[in-house]
């Protein structure tokens, strides 16, 4: 029997390659770990070789913080040292949202406890500062809890910085990080305080201690700027420069011995003004007392040394509280003073007749024979009083306000020649006072036609501001020499003064005629004593009367004006009031006289003027006898 062919054994391959061994195994993962050692060695070659400079600027940039150190505004002051501005050290009061959510902690660092003391801060928190600040407490509180936000990119980012009160006084913020920072334990057993994320950043508040007092000299400030007045013409020098600190924090705020720098700030200039406060005290009162008796739309007064162009008060009426500049009327912020231009009226003959009086084409004592109209162009001018054909003086048509007298006396003149002494006066440009929005009046040109040289004669034709008008009269109370009106004293910082440069002066008229003209201007005063006398002192007074233009052309309402000086035989006070009213009635004496007469009896004795002579003024001719 034959035995079965035994049958092949069949191998079937595997598709994995075996492992021999075990260590041909461990061969493998030495291998597979010497790789991922590798890509790991690179990768800190270059974190820390090639790119660490600009990650460690990175991660130090994400670590510091730059900040303003703003100046020390300078102070304002009277000439007599009285505080008109001064910056009061107030801080804000400011928030981290992001480090009071973590507790001071990175968040994976927190512990129960800090959760449970970041939930219940904002509330605890925000109760402390509403009772020091006065500010409400959910507003406070929400401001807290807004920790994160949305950035343009749609992506969340912290809350690092909110304002919780504005202009707080540094005392108070003394006593509010002391309550911040205590902690105590409540009837609950749990500890509370100790809180962080609140800080303080200089904010400092301006004050003027005076209020209404040079209001409309001074300013007021907005959004840390001068908004108008000094504290806008003077920004950048009272203002100063601001510092700059820049330095390391961590969650936990600054970090003591990180980078810091600090470039120091330069703190603004303080000045001394030319205003007397009390006398300007004095004159804001008599004069809004006038304006309202009288039914006036608003005022001015100028009160000037004329032998060095110093303004000792400079009023305004309707005027405002400078700490609170937003309860005051549009326009009342501003300086009437000096951006209010109108047709100065008679008060101008005092320039025409010194004009004249140094060119000497007149003297006091000539006649003109004059009728009782005169044509100017197409326009026919009268004289205020009534009269028929008469010869009067120069001292006549000063004395009686002739508008004719002064057009006839006026015609021997080049108008030419006219025009450039009344811009010798300072008349048709701005004065070097400075305040914002002056007004520099005008002027007719040269070449300009008869008819013009005859309305500039009597006050119209050209216009003027107030100080316009009173550096001019000035000019002629000190012996025909303009001299530049000024505010500012001295300038200087921490309270160490430089008097200012001396003003600009000019001689316009010889000094004859100026006398002469000033013992006119004494005739008017004697003219209507009773109204105008002051006991005991020799003063030289001239009115005026004019219509005010109106915004959309023709004439609105008209201004009374009064000018006087004192004393004639060396005057050192000079008066200059003017009172707007909506219609035409009432005129320089009645209107604006009284206010004149009390403020120059204010003034002379404060500044020891002494009285005049005792001698009995004699009343000389107006008239051809």
């Amino acid at each position: 029997m034959s035995r079965p062919v035994p049958r092949k054994k069949v191998v079937r391959k595997s598709g994995r390659v075996p492992l021999a061994s075990t260590a041909f195994r461990l061969r493998v993962l030495v291998l597979a770990v010497a790789i991922l050692f590798s890509v790991a060695a690179a990768r800190a070659i270059q974190i820390q070789v090639v790119s660490a400079p600009a990650m460690a600027a990175e991660a130090a940039a994400k670590m510091t913080v730059a900040r303003d150190v703003p100046a020390q505004r300078g102070t304002i002051t009277g000439r007599d040292g009285q505080v008109m501005a001064l910056t009061e050290a107030t801080v804000n009061i400011i928030a981290d949202p992001s480090m009071i959510a973590t507790n001071g902690k990175e968040p994976e660092a927190m512990r129960e406890a800090d959760h449970a003391k970041a939930a219940a801060a904002p509330a605890e928190m925000a109760a402390i500062i509403a009772a020091h600040t006065g500010e409400p407490a959910d507003t406070i509180e929400a401001k807290l809890r807004h920790a994160t936000t949305t950035n343009a990119q749609g992506t969340s980012v912290p809350v690092k910085y909110t304002i919780l009160a504005k202009q707080v006084r540094s005392s108070v913020w003394v006593e509010l990080n002391a309550a911040l920072n205590k902690v105590e334990e409540g009837p609950d057993g749990v500890k509370r305080g100790g809180y962080v994320g609140v800080f303080r950043e200089s904010n400092p508040k301006r004050i003027y201690p005076m209020g209404t007092v040079g209001s409309n000299i001074i300013g007021f400030m907005s959004e840390g700027k001068g908004r108008t007045g000094l504290e806008a013409a003077q920004e950048e020098a009272l203002a100063g420069t601001k510092g700059r600190e820049r330095f390391e924090t961590s969650p936990n705020g600054r970090i003591p011995l990180g980078n810091q720098t600090l470039t120091p700030a330069v703190d603004g200039k303080d000045f001394r003004l030319t205003i007397d406060p009390d006398l300007q005290w004095m004159v804001e009162r008599r004069l809004a007392e006038r304006v309202d008796e009288v039914g006036g739309t608003w005022g001015t007064v100028v009160v000037q040394d004329p032998e060095n162009g110093e303004i000792l008060a400079l009023a305004n009426y309707p005027s405002y509280d400078s700490n609170r500049p937003g309860d005051a009327e549009p326009g009342d912020t501003g300086n009437r003073a000096v951006t209010a231009i109108y047709e100065p009226g008679s008060v101008q003959k005092v320039l025409t007749i010194a004009s004249l009086l140094d060119a000497g084409l007149t003297s006091p004592d000539k006649t003109y024979a004059i009728s009782d109209t005169v044509k100017v162009g197409d326009h026919t001018v009268r004289d205020a009083f009534r009269h028929d054909d008469i010869d009067i003086t120069t001292r006549g048509i000063l004395v009686k306000s002739s508008n004719i007298g002064a057009i006839t006396a006026a015609r021997e003149m080049e108008p030419e020649r006219l025009r450039d002494y009344l811009a010798g006066f300072g008349l048709g440009q701005k004065t070097t006072l400075g305040l914002p929005g002056e007004q520099s009046g005008s002027l007719p040109g040269a070449g300009m036609p008869q008819f013009q040289a005859d309305s500039i004669a009597y006050g119209y034709g050209l216009s003027a501001t107030s100080l316009q008008m009173a550096s001019a009269i000035s000019a002629v109370a000190n012996d025909g020499v303009y001299t530049a009106p000024s505010i500012i004293k001295a300038t200087g910082d921490h309270g160490a003064l430089v008097p200012v440069p001396e003003p600009e002066t000019r001689r316009v008229v010889s000094e004859e005629a100026a006398r002469a003209t000033i013992e006119m201007m004494e005739q008017r005063t004697l003219d209507s004593a009773a109204q105008l006398t002051i006991p005991g002192y020799r003063t030289g007074t001239k009115t005026g009367t004019a219509r005010l233009q109106g915004a959309a052309g023709g004439y609105e309402g008209q201004v009374a004006s009064i000018v006087g000086v004192a004393p004639v035989e060396d005057p050192q006070i000079v008066v200059y009031v003017l009172i707007a009213r909506p219609d035409t009635l009432g005129a320089g004496l009645g209107m604006a006289g009284p206010v004149y007469r009390d403020i120059m009896s204010l003034a002379l004795p404060r500044y020891g003027v002494p009285p005049s002579n005792e001698e009995e003024q004699e009343k000389l001719p107006l008239f051809k006898e």
